[in-house]
């Protein structure tokens, strides 16, 4: 408890510092103040019940491998305001890899009266409001939410809580957003698995440990090497859209304004079926069959025979971006020109994998933050009057042409000068836009997490041994909000897909009625 009464001190100070740990500075793209202010809360629910101490065991085993120790790390600030990992050269009792605490109930699941709540697939679609409630049972009260609970303790990077009843488990993660992104996640999930299931030989090496593989990505302008001199530099093609002086002012006082009069925010979560987004992306794909294939992104894997394309990234992005803005509560007052911005983020691990210069091998663990926005542009009239399939389809080419690598390049370059100038990446669009951030992480599988090494004993449910039937994402966000903005969790083993976002009670309302009328 020592060190959560340092925190109540009025000057709170760092643990003096262990001259074996071995110090390494944060990536470029880990320590920026977003990152620093989101604290993650990452929860699963398993229909079996788990054993903890192999659950545990396994993860500890992996954060002592080589490399892989840095996410055993503690975080500390050093004297220029950077954040820095010190690794143990050892992990203890006092200093373990990761914090774990249990809690375990001697009942089914359905006893709880909070757990028995957790709410399952009914085959409709189905709206979940203000899923925090049960925070209380996935988060310990022990759990970090915010920065200085980690440089200013001897907290690891990450805090593992389990919550066990006689046939169900909670399983929950909880790291500063500095640590990782959702692909990073998915591989630590993979690598958790496979030293679970004693598979070794298949985690591969962690890759980034004492320096930063992407420190040269958007900084060809000022270091140009000759080895690079066939990759082209163009300009942001968003170049043009920067919002700053007195359209920023407006921007951020129109932001604040809707914080501070709207204060209230829900998280919560929609379940699409899978035969419902079977017919929403044949009628998006018929959308498509009146424009011009000039405009259209299409699929040329059979020459002689192209099609238009649409992912299911596109088409949920699209559908559920919409949802969330036609349910919003100031729409009757907004004007129809009102811009509305999607931000699409964009995992870049392929495309610095796949192009030149190559930055990130192939087949290696990168576990940190490989991210960037993919900006759509809409006025609210067409974006609540286009067919869903045609603002699917510019989603879709948005996603093509600033996916590029000079393009990616050029971003880079931008957003590094603003982290360099104001700690902020730059903004684009227009002064009076409402933006709303979607981050698909379905190739992350989340819901293939398999546990099933740890299985003690099945539930007398139908589901999929040792892989979750429920995905929470939560957490905490100092300083800002994600109003408006929320994940696609993924696809679960039924094929039913799990949307989620933050906003106020009353859009969750107003969306709860539409999402009614759709059955």
């Amino acid at each position: 408890m020592a060190f959560l009464l340092n925190l109540f001190k009025s000057t709170p100070t760092a643990p003096e510092r262990v001259p074996t740990d071995t110090v390494i500075p944060l990536h470029a793209l880990d320590d920026t103040q977003v990152n620093r202010s989101m604290a993650i809360d990452f929860s699963m629910r398993f229909d079996d019940a788990l054993d903890v101490d192999k659950l545990v065991g396994a993860l500890e085993k992996l954060l002592d491998r080589p490399g892989w120790k840095k996410l055993g790390a503690r975080v500390r600030l050093n004297s220029e305001g950077k954040l820095e990992y010190h690794i143990p050269a050892q992990f203890t009792k006092d200093r373990p890899a990761v914090n774990v605490t249990h809690v375990k109930h001697d009942m089914p699941i359905s006893q709880h009266p909070l757990a028995s709540q957790i709410p399952r697939p009914t085959g409709t679609i189905q709206t979940l409001l203000d899923v925090r409630k049960f925070r209380p049972l996935f988060v310990s009260e022990h759990s970090p939410t915010e920065l200085k609970h980690w440089i200013y303790t001897e907290h690891a990077q990450l805090h593992l809580h389990i919550v066990s009843f006689a046939d169900a488990t909670l399983v929950t993660l909880t790291w500063l957003h500095t640590l990782l992104d959702g692909m990073g996640r998915n591989m630590l999930l993979r690598c958790w698995t496979a030293m679970l299931e004693g598979r070794e030989q298949d985690i591969p090496e962690f890759y980034g440990y004492d320096f930063d593989p992407l420190a040269r990505l958007g900084a060809l302008t000022d270091s140009k090497l000759k080895e690079d001199a066939d990759v082209e530099e163009e300009e942001y093609i968003l170049k043009e859209k920067t919002v700053s002086g007195w359209k920023m002012f407006r921007f951020v006082l129109g932001y604040m304004w809707e914080l501070l009069v709207y204060r209230k925010e829900q998280i919560g979560v929609v379940v699409l079926p899978s035969s419902m987004f079977k017919r929403i992306r044949a009628e998006a794909l018929y959308d498509l069959s009146s424009m011009h294939p000039a405009t259209i992104v299409m699929d040329t894997s059979d020459p002689s025979n192209p099609k238009p394309f649409l992912s299911d990234g596109d088409i949920l992005c699209a559908w559920w971006t919409r949802l969330i803005i036609s349910s919003q509560p100031w729409l009757a007052s907004a004007k129809p020109t009102k811009t509305i911005q999607i931000m699409n983020v964009f995992g870049m691990r392929n495309l610095l994998t796949d192009t030149q210069p190559q930055l990130l091998p192939k087949g290696v663990a990168y576990i940190s933050n490989c991210v960037t926005a993919i900006c759509s542009f809409f006025s609210l009239s067409e974006f609540l009057s286009l067919p869903l399939g045609r603002v699917a389809a510019r989603i879709r080419a948005d996603l093509v042409q600033q996916s590029t690598r000079p393009q990616v390049e050029a971003n880079m370059r931008l957003t590094k000068a603003g982290y360099a100038k104001s700690g902020h990446a730059p903004l684009y669009g227009d002064a009076d836009m409402v933006f709303s951030a979607f981050s698909n992480w379905t190739k992350g599988k989340m819901f293939e997490t398999d546990f099933r090494a740890a299985v003690i004993k099945e539930a007398d449910v139908e589901h999929s041994v040792g892989r979750p039937s429920y995905i929470q994402a939560d957490g905490t966000a100092k300083g800002f909000s994600v109003r408006n903005s929320g994940p696609c969790i993924g696809k679960d083993w039924k094929g039913d897909w799990w949307v989620g976002a933050s906003l106020r009670p009353e859009a969750w309302r107003n969306l709860a009625r539409a999402v009614e009328g759709m059955k």
